[in-house]
């Protein structure tokens, strides 16, 4: 080699090292782990060899891969991420990423070079690299490399000058996160990372997720402790520290897609469940009745569903579709807060999570917190999907036999309908004498003011559980006892502590409200839902004549009456007259 090509090379190493490599933390530091020389300060190191550089690259002889490249390359084939909620389609290993690949897929003995041959080693049993840092062929639980970025409102490309960089061809490399010579960038996590990623500021260089700072996220800002014996991976001891990296994994991550650190309701339960690090909702889904969040396994949620995709389809349109409610349909992780709303709005609780509308189209979250109305979200299955549950009599029957039988929420709820709940707009009714304050004819309310933990604040009698329909110990998830399946019901406070939340007993009881609630409901023993019920009645099956007041006959224990009629109708404001057979008792008709 000639004077002047010795001077150039050199001039190059020094060059390279002083913009890439620190004084205080380059390869030749105390406790980088890339230093595989006798000198090294991990258990993997060479039997003699001095050298440091050599590992990766060589002045002579080096494979015809830039920068000068030593360590044998991997001939591996490699099984690439992919995910429903990617846009970019990862290729094969290219680049950088393939040098670093030469050791860290786990094929190539280390110290394996081109140009000294094969460098003997300590502590590897098989001359390959294993455990955590082995990432294997299949690069599918590893966030993608080798793809040029498509940006999306939750992706961009980082900004000039930031230490996350794409390479020369544009495209995500094992560089643009890492860099191998310096290991301690990020004190804690010390994985060779280009920045310091406390509470994820390397992740949100790229990765600017709807709501996450301009919520703020509640995972995003939370200081509760999340160390190691926890669930935590990363050194940092708080869920905010933590960042992304509370729910995620980059590298060898449990479930691929999307990098969660375990199935999906798995992930949330780290902290949501028994460890007390956020609420427990886990324990929840243990309850006598709860949403199949845990029951279905692995989810069938899948984070691209809408009304438009065609693989993932919700509301679904199939009755053979598996019937899902995992944590992810109802809830954001990058938006979830603790900001709250009035009727029908949804709480930060459920921010940033999409609904279907009154009119069944798609609709997205906005305003403060940024979210749908609450009944948009539970319409996202309990509207037009087709494999609701009570239609097959699963999962907890039996099931009201209605004289207008409907399942699909977003009907029986709507404007429109002949009489409801005030879940989408107030109520038609023009007197209600036995409501509680605050309510009133012009209230509105939530679907979780009836369908909630019985043990959680919306509870009869408030627990200090944690809120939301995850699981009661009463049926259909409800926030209290409803007697409705038995056609001699002893009336008490207890018996329908649900319906006594909102409507004031003594009145329903007494003449104030109606004349014969008491000897139906008291003195023959018939449950408020014989009569009621209490969603709603469509306009396309029910008229104002038959079914005002929400009154839709259980035909389990309401039969037709001796002239064959199964039906009431109001005569006038306060009056009416019944057609059936109750109690054996025949009403041909009997008028009120």
């Amino acid at each position: 080699m000639s004077r002047a090509l010795l001077l150039a090379l050199a001039a190059w190493c020094v060059a390279v090292l002083s913009t890439t490599v620190s004084a205080q933390d380059s390869v030749t530091a105390p406790t980088n782990k890339h230093n595989l020389s006798t000198s090294g300060p991990g258990p993997v190191k060479a039997t003699g060899t001095t050298e440091i550089c050599v590992f990766c690259h060589t002045p002579h002889n080096a494979a015809p891969v830039a920068p000068l490249w030593n360590q044998t390359l991997s001939a591996a084939t490699y099984s690439p991420y992919s995910s429903s909620t990617m846009n970019a389609v990862p290729g094969v290993p290219q680049g950088t990423s393939k040098l670093c690949l030469s050791c860290h897929d786990g094929t190539v003995a280390i110290g394996s070079t081109a140009g000294a041959g094969q460098i003997p080693m300590l502590g590897l049993t098989s001359g390959k690299l294993t455990g955590a840092s082995s990432l294997g062929t299949n690069l599918g639980d590893d966030h993608p490399i080798s793809f040029v970025p498509v940006s999306t409102p939750g992706l961009v490309n980082p900004p000039a000058g930031s230490p996350v960089a794409l390479d020369a061809n544009g495209q995500v490399q094992c560089v643009s996160c890492h860099d191998s010579h310096q290991m301690d960038i990020d004190p804690t996590q010390q994985k060779f990372l280009v920045m310091n990623n406390a509470s994820s500021s390397l992740c949100l260089v790229c990765h600017q997720q709807p709501y996450w700072s301009s919520g703020p996220s509640t995972h995003a800002t939370s200081t509760k402790p999340f160390t190691a014996g926890q669930g935590a991976h990363t050194g940092y001891t708080t869920v905010a520290t933590n960042g992304c990296e509370s729910c995620h994994k980059p590298h060898t991550a449990t479930t691929p897609a999307r990098m969660l650190k375990g199935v999906e309701e798995q992930t949330c339960g780290t902290c949501h469940g028994p460890s007390a690090i956020g609420r427990d909702i886990q324990t929840e889904f243990s309850k006598a009745y709860s949403h199949p969040t845990y029951r279905v396994t692995p989810s069938a949620h899948d984070a691209s569903e809408s009304p438009s995709n065609a693989s993932h389809t919700l509301p679904e349109v199939s009755g053979a579709a598996p019937r899902h409610a995992e944590c992810g349909d109802c809830h954001n992780g990058h938006a979830s807060n603790a900001q709250t709303a009035a009727a029908p709005k949804g709480s930060g609780k459920i921010a940033g999570v999409w609904g279907i509308s009154r009119s069944n189209t798609l609709v997205q979250p906005v305003g403060v917190p940024a979210s749908v109305n609450e009944y948009e979200i539970c319409f996202k299955c309990h509207a037009d999907s087709a494999n609701l549950p009570q239609a097959g009599g699963t999962p907890a029957p039996p099931y009201p036999t209605r004289v207008a039988p409907q399942f699909n929420k977003r009907l029986q709820f709507d404007s429109t309908a002949v009489s409801y709940h005030p879940i989408e707009a107030a109520a038609k009714a023009t007197a209600s004498p036995s409501l509680k304050a605050p309510w009133t004819r012009t209230s509105l309310m939530l679907c979780t003011d009836c369908h909630d933990s019985d043990t959680g604040p919306k509870a009869p009698t408030p627990g200090t559980g944690p809120s939301g329909p995850h699981g009661s110990n009463y049926k259909h998830l409800l926030a209290g006892r409803f007697d409705m399946d038995n056609s001699n019901t002893t009336e008490s406070a207890a018996a329908y502590a649900l319906c006594y939340k909102c409507h004031d007993r003594t009145i329903v009881l007494s003449t104030t409200s109606f004349l014969e609630h008491d000897r139906r409901i008291r003195s023959e023993n018939a449950s408020c839902s014989i009569c009621h019920d209490p969603h709603g009645i469509s306009s396309a099956q029910g008229t104002a004549i038959n079914n005002a007041h929400l009154i839709n006959f259980d035909k389990r224990f309401v039969t037709p009456s001796s002239s064959g009629l199964l039906k009431f109708e109001q005569t006038s404001a306060g009056h009416g007259r019944c057609y059936l057979t109750c109690h054996g008792d025949n009403h041909n008709p009997e008028s009120y």
